[in-house]
Order: C-alpha cells, then sequence, then structure tokens
C-alpha cells in the first residue's frame, strides 16, 4: 500500500462525510447488537452453570439398586477423597416430613449433614442470614431453615418447632436460617446427620454421598471409573442436566444464525453505500486511471476506504453494547425460573467480546467492500470520464 492510495481514500471519506456516518452507524448498531447478544448468551450460560452445576454436587453416588440406603458410607467417601482435584465430600441423608409451628404446617425436605463435610461441599455458610452451621456439630436437636420456609412458619431464630414424619415426631429448634435464592429456600432443613438417622429410624445410614471437584469436565470420567469398581449407582452432574446442555448447545445454534444475519444485513448496507460513492465518483476514477492509476490502486482505495470506517465502528459499537448491558442489568429483570431455569436476565461483558466487535467490524467493512472496490477497479478510464 503506498502513501497516495491511503491519502486519496481518506479525502473521499472527508469529503462525503454524511456517507461515511452512514456506514459508520450501519456497523457501529450491528456491533452492539453482537455484543450486546453476546453478553447476553454469556450471561445466562453462566446463570446456568451456577444455579445447576456450582450451586450442586458434581458427583452424586447413590444406592445400589436393589437397597435403599448406602450403608458403607464411611468407605465410599474415603474411596471418593482418593481421585484427583476432588474438593469436598460430604454424605448425606434425606426425608419427607412436615414442619409445624403453632397453627402453621408445611411440607418440607431434611437433609442430615455433617456441617464440615457439608459446607464444603455447599457453602453452606456463605448462604447463612443468621446463625453458626457448625452448631449441627454440637446441638443433636438444632436446625437451619431457608427464609422462605421461616416466612411462612413465621419462625424466628431459637424459636422450636416439631418436625413430624408417620408416627415419629421430634422438637428441633432454629439454630440459624439460610438463603440460597433458589426452590431450598421454602423447603429444606438442614439437621445434624445423627438426628435424621434416629428420625428416620434406619440406623446408620445414608442417602446418597455427593462430592465437588475441581474441574467439573472431569466428573462423566470419574463416573464411568466408579462404576467399573463398585455397585453403587454413580451419576455425574451432566447425567442429572442434560437437558440443560442441550438447551445450550441449542441457543449457541440459533446464536451463530443470528450472527451470520446481522452480518449480512449490515454489510449488504456497507456495500449499497459504497456502490453509491462509486457510482458518484465515476469520472473521478477515470481521471485516476487516465492519470497512471493502476486497477489494483483502485481497488485498495476503496478497500482502505472501507476499513478506515471499520475501527470507529468498532469502538462506538463497543460503547453502545456496553451502555446497553449497563441499563439491562439496572432493570434487573425477573425471568421465570420454571421456563427458563435461571431466575433473572443477566449480561456478561467480557473483553473478549470487545475484541470480537473489531474483528466483526473489520470483516463486515471487508467483505462489503470487496464487490464495489473490484467494480471500480474494472472500469475503463475513457468511458469513466465521458459519463462525467
Amino acid at each position: 500500500m503506498t502513501m497516495y492510495e491511503f491519502t486519496i481514500a481518506q479525502r473521499h471519506i472527508l469529503r462525503n462525510p454524511r456517507m461515511a456516518m452512514f456506514t459508520v452507524a450501519a456497523v457501529t448498531l450491528a456491533v452492539a447488537v453482537i455484543v450486546v447478544l453476546m453478553g447476553l448468551t454469556s450471561g445466562f450460560e453462566d446463570e446456568v452453570i451456577k444455579t445447576t452445576v456450582e450451586n450442586n454436587p458434581h458427583i452424586y453416588v447413590q444406592p445400589k439398586e436393589d437397597e435403599k440406603y448406602v450403608y458403607l458410607y464411611k468407605t465410599v467417601s474415603a474411596i471418593l477423597w482418593s481421585y484427583p482435584g476432588v474438593l469436598a465430600v460430604s454424605a448425606r441423608l434425606d426425608g419427607k416430613a412436615a414442619a409445624k409451628y403453632k397453627d402453621k404446617a408445611r411440607g418440607i425436605e431434611f437433609w442430615g449433614v455433617d456441617p464440615t463435610d457439608e459446607d464444603r461441599l455447599m457453602a453452606v455458610s456463605n448462604d447463612l442470614v443468621s446463625g453458626d452451621f457448625q452448631d449441627l456439630r454440637t446441638r443433636k436437636f438444632a436446625a437451619f431453615i431457608g427464609t422462605k420456609l421461616a416466612e411462612d412458619l413465621k419462625l424466628h431464630p431459637e424459636n422450636e418447632f416439631l418436625l413430624v414424619r408417620g408416627n415419629r415426631s421430634m422438637a428441633l429448634k432454629v439454630a440459624g436460617i439460610f438463603e440460597t435464592e433458589t426452590s431450598k429456600d421454602k423447603s429444606l432443613v438442614y439437621l445434624p446427620l445423627a438426628t435424621a438417622q434416629e428420625l428416620l429410624g434406619k440406623g446408620d445410614v445414608v442417602s446418597e454421598v455427593d462430592i465437588k471437584i475441581k474441574d467439573i469436565y472431569q466428573a462423566p470420567y470419574i463416573v464411568d471409573d466408579l462404576r467399573a469398581k463398585f455397585r453403587y449407582q454413580s451419576k455425574s452432574w451432566e447425567d442429572l442436566d442434560a437437558d440443560i446442555l442441550n438447551l445450550i448447545q441449542t441457543q449457541h445454534f440459533f446464536s451463530i444464525i443470528l450472527y451470520l444475519l446481522i452480518f449480512v444485513i449490515a454489510g449488504f448496507g456497507i456495500a449499497n453505500t459504497m456502490i453509491m460513492i462509486i457510482t458518484r465518483r465515476t469520472k473521478e476514477i477515470g481521471i485516476l486511471m487516465a492519470m497512471g492509476a493502476s486497477g489494483r490502486s483502485i481497488l485498495k482505495i476503496f478497500m482502505i476506504e472501507s476499513l478506515i470506517l471499520a475501527p470507529p465502528s468498532a469502538v462506538l459499537g463497543g460503547i453502545l453494547a456496553y451502555l446497553a448491558g449497563l441499563a439491562i442489568m439496572s432493570y434487573n429483570i425477573e425471568l421465570p425460573s420454571e421456563i427458563y431455569v435461571v431466575s433473572r436476565m443477566t449480561v456478561s461483558m467480557k473483553p473478549e467480546f470487545f475484541l470480537y466487535a473489531v474483528i466483526f467490524a473489520l470483516a463486515v467493512n471487508f467483505v462489503a467492500g470487496l464487490y464495489p472496490a473490484w467494480k471500480a477497479s474494472k472500469m475503463d478510464p475513457v468511458e469513466a470520464i465521458g459519463s462525467g
């Protein structure tokens, strides 16, 4: 590229600011839409992963097919700890019961746990509104309940309520309240493991042993190994959330189609503008060619002109996308979690998205400018001068 080609391209743009602004506006809008769409898609995926994976165990070891409980859970726990990358192992005993306080009653699910293991697995302490989760180790009849359940039963810390299961009942005290912002807040009650075993009356057993690992995508391989080693039913988060993974993949597919459509629409807008510019400059192109400019130089001039407009388009598009993302997040738009899996709309503006914006702007300007530039380079100089 010689300097005069760049200079001519620059002068063309300055001579027709309205056309340049139209091209920049078209690409700016396309860039902003794509960056916001990527932010929404990424935000959705992050929320899905947080809801279905980070807030839940990654691997579940459950009873053998002919049994209802895991009896040798301490041995199972030791085996699970032997795998590389394991962050937490927690044995749980779960069951259904009714929680009663005064004239109110609610159906609940109780989890009997070791508080240290469960806190390492689920970071329960981070969700506590009140209380110390380690109290489950020293207070046999302590219970931790969700905020929604506490609200429904009008329970407060240290209030005593009754847990009823069949013909068994047990008086418990509210040692603390947690809030996960999930459905668990309405129905979950944490108990000491020994207390849950006493309420269930099945001896020293658990319902499952759950683990978290450093790399969640290693879960299927660990599960395959566990299945080969013993008869306990082992499942990974991918087994339980297959529908969620399919949803994310489908969303990716439709997003790519939408990106392509935006690319094509923006490209046609730019190409149309460039063709109009070339039509207006037919005589000028003829003069340049008569003065010795080759068809290749003419091609370069219009390609450079198209590419010069890409950086400001990318910057303005990125700024517009960032402001749009802030506006969306400021409204805290809630979604029905039973339909969309997540409870709110989030926009994740990652740095790489703005890099993609620059690449997109360059690509759409380059591709859209190819045909008009080629058309200009093929003009006959005599006919071009005569057309003026």
